[in-house]
């Protein structure tokens, strides 16, 4: 099992901002639908999962004890391809597309300092039950490393 990393440590942190600089308005998805400025902007939007700012509406529950997927979200990289996303943040269903690529990778980027200096985040995770502080940190590097992947980052 590999350990996760974690967006609370600065080394990381710097690490994704980096990753985030070498999009472009070209990058094209290696799988999935989105495209670049969606996969920005829905990076950014789950950010305000973890301190509440959104209340997320999971598409299903998932097939799994809340034990279970907490060690998924936090141990493994999730698999390329489709996957299920709260409804808030589907870029494709809900047809958000945002035009701007440098005012959505600002975004992101400020969305990523603003959480590595939370103080609160939310006790819970919805489908994944207790998460600390650092549980936060790793699913969130999780996820946006997943992104960055997706658009060769």
């Amino acid at each position: 099992m590999m350990v996760m990393k974690n967006l609370f440590n600065e080394t990381v942190k710097q690490e994704v901002l980096g990753r985030i600089d070498k999009l472009t308005p070209q990058s094209k998805a290696q799988w999935g639908k989105m495209n670049v400025n969606q996969g920005l902007r829905h990076m950014s939007m789950a950010f305000d999962i973890s301190s509440g700012v959104l209340d997320p509406t999971p598409a299903q529950t998932p097939p799994m004890p809340k034990w279970l997927l907490r060690f998924f979200l936090l141990n493994v990289k999730p698999p390329k391809g489709r996957a299920e996303t709260f409804k808030e943040i589907n870029m494709v269903g809900n047809n958000i597309n945002p035009a701007e690529f440098e005012t959505e990778k600002k975004n992101l980027k400020e969305a990523i300092h603003k959480f590595s200096k939370a103080d609160a985040l939310i006790p819970e995770n919805k489908l994944a039950g207790k998460f600390s502080k650092d549980d936060w940190g790793k699913l969130n590097y999780n996820h946006t490393d997943h992104h960055l992947r997706q658009f060769g980052a």
